[in-house]
């Protein structure tokens, strides 16, 4: 799974995941906190049956957001 992320990802990043859910789609902090454990889960789901291509994407389907947030779920 290393393999999909870039690894300057997380240098280049200036703002969480939850940051951009309570700022972008004012939602509150549990809100955000509950939609990235959410995340996680179905991530963990796709990598235990090797879908890599959902795995990578994970982002944009819960987040709208590119691949580079992916480590925040790892």
């Amino acid at each position: 799974m290393k393999s999909l992320i870039n690894k300057g990802a997380k240098n280049q990043m200036s703002e969480t995941i939850k940051e951009i859910l309570m700022e972008r789609d004012n939602m509150s902090e549990k809100g955000a906190n509950d939609l990235i454990s959410e995340a996680r889960e179905v991530l963990q789901e796709y990598l235990a049956n090797n879908d890599q291509n959902k795995a990578y994407n994970i982002c944009e389907e819960y987040f709208g957001l590119e691949p580079d947030y992916l480590y925040e779920l790892l």
